[in-house]
């Protein structure tokens, strides 16, 4: 009885597909363009590497070979497993847990690579803002008492995990940390986000959505 009700919970929370409100208004016609992706229960932001500058992302230095970056943050455990597992799932939302920060370089067309994507939200930022994203997301890695980063996993050669700040659970997800990352760089989008279906309504006002499956 009790798996009843917390599979589909688990189900609802993860893999919501939202039905996206689209405000055409929004949509900024200059600046450096970043996604925001769903792909199952993956939400990411994916940049161009051409745009990030090491000295300010030090990470990027293992993926100047790809075309773009995808970057997500997530429950230590659930997110480096190679399929679904409930148990984890619902050891991630119902308890409050590592994370982790997973980084992936993409080689293939951009086109190609958000055909594999559910959603899609293209936004246009400043370089300011471009800056204050990558600062964000740079500080949320954790660091040992040398000040570096610590490896997770490195799942393949294009998949880096690494050790991040803060504790995962049902409210503090993935999709809060990256409406967090947006508002620190100036957007307006709320942050008290927990499900998919808030986070990518909140980009779709002041972003072009690309694909909404």
């Amino acid at each position: 009885m009790q798996n009843i009700v917390i599979f589909p919970l688990i189900f609802f929370f993860l893999n919501t597909s939202p039905a996206l409100i689209v405000n055409d208004s929004a949509v900024v016609s200059s600046g450096k363009e970043i996604f925001l992706i769903k792909q199952r229960w993956h939400t990411a932001i994916v940049l161009q590497t051409i745009d990030v500058d090491s000295s300010i992302f030090p990470v990027i230095k293992n993926f100047r070979n790809f075309n773009m970056i995808d970057i997500g943050w997530g429950d230590e455990e659930f997110y480096q497993y190679p399929d679904f597992d409930w148990e984890l799932a619902f050891k991630a939302l119902f308890y409050s847990t590592p994370s982790t920060i997973r980084v992936e370089g993409i080689s293939i067309s951009r086109e190609l690579y958000f055909d594999l994507s559910e959603i899609v939200v293209r936004l246009l930022v400043t370089d300011s803002q471009f800056t204050s994203i990558l600062k964000y997301i740079d500080e949320t890695f954790y660091r040992d008492e040398n000040g570096e980063k610590i490896l997770s996993n490195r799942a393949s050669g294009q998949i880096i995990f690494y050790a991040a700040n803060g504790q995962y659970h049902l409210f503090n997800t993935c999709n809060t940390w990256l409406a967090r990352c947006l508002r620190n760089a100036g957007l307006d989008i709320k942050t008290d986000i927990v499900l998919t279906e808030q986070l990518f309504n909140e980009a779709a006002k002041i972003g072009e959505v690309i694909k909404a499956k």
